[in-house]
């Protein structure tokens, strides 16, 4: 199976590619991308709000938000080139004036950065977009800059697959709708997870964030439904008040209810995010696998393309 291989090879997925490290003066940037190719949008700007050192947004939806002007950099990554969205925020970008830049192995998006003369980081072909991530992000990573790059690089290359792990948690969430909690700096390993599940198992997931959950969602759980299950995503390097939120909602939401808690690993904020990515990863192919279903095909998207007409 064509994920699971992809998922098995990810850190030599890391290595791959040849990408050249421009760090850009980006003092507003969005990230344009749309499902697999917009996770890692997510994981840089997460990355920024907690270390700081530049202001990112995450964009997933046509056109770019109201607020952008020229004086933003845009860059837009999709895998295949093609995604209707992401060409769409591409083609406001250049009606705005935004300093523009393009990730992606071709497609339109490649003929459109062509025809402006934009930079293109073209990255390998052959892979689902989902399982692309390590090539997506490290070409993200090396346009914006990280503080202590090769630092972070070096320590998530040295993280080992937890595939014995991923087997265990997979059988406590067969047959159930995992709802998954995260905070800070594990919400884009959250969703990952969520998405994961969802189109490599073919099951549906939820996701949502400690402290806003507690205003809202954690009175759900007042009659929860036994098909459910819980996934706490935790920081290895939680602040105190986030650690205390997570030990009394278990105490108050979950004392009845099978909590499978996952902590991340690493000193830097990119080696605990990918720490947990790359578990939950392995998660939705064990639960493929359980589900005796094949992870690669996601044809109701592709139904639905065909149906939008790529609009």
């Amino acid at each position: 199976m064509q994920i699971e291989d992809d998922t098995l090879n990810f850190f030599g997925m890391w290595e791959a590619g040849n990408f050249v490290p421009i760090k850009s003066e980006m003092k507003q940037l969005i990230i344009s991308g749309m499902g697999g190719s917009g996770i890692g949008g997510r994981i840089l700007a997460a990355i920024a709000d907690s270390e700081g050192f530049t202001k990112i947004s995450h964009w997933n939806n046509y056109n770019l938000p109201k607020w952008a002007n020229q004086n933003c950099s845009v860059i837009c990554v999709s895998y295949s080139g093609n995604t209707a969205e992401t060409l769409s925020a591409a083609e406001c970008a250049l009606d705005i004036g935004c300093n523009l830049e393009v990730i992606t192995t071709g497609g339109r998006l490649k003929k459109i950065a062509e025809k402006n003369n934009l930079h293109i980081t073209e990255i390998e072909k052959g892979h689902q977009p989902r399982a692309a991530l390590p090539l997506l992000l490290k070409a993200l990573i090396y346009r914006i800059g990280l503080p202590n790059l090769q630092e972070q690089i070096n320590e998530v290359n040295n993280l080992v697959l937890p595939i014995v792990a991923a087997k265990n948690i997979a059988s406590q969430l067969k047959g159930t709708i995992p709802c998954i909690y995260s905070s800070d700096l594990m919400n884009p390993v959250a969703y990952r997870w969520r998405c994961q599940i969802e189109e490599n198992a073919k099951q549906l997931a939820f996701n949502h964030q400690i402290p806003e959950m507690n205003h809202n969602e954690i009175v759900g759980w007042t009659l929860p439904n036994n098909k459910m299950s819980v996934i706490l995503i935790r920081d290895n390097n939680e602040k105190a008040q986030i650690k205390n939120r997570f030990e009394a909602t278990k105490n108050v939401a979950w004392n009845e209810v099978e909590i499978v808690e996952c902590v991340a690993e690493g000193k830097t904020p990119l080696t605990r995010i990918m720490s947990m990515i790359i578990l939950g990863d392995l998660v939705s192919i064990e639960l493929a696998k359980l589900n005796n279903i094949d992870p690669t095909p996601v044809e109701v998207i592709e139904n639905l393309k065909n149906e939008l007409g790529g609009k």
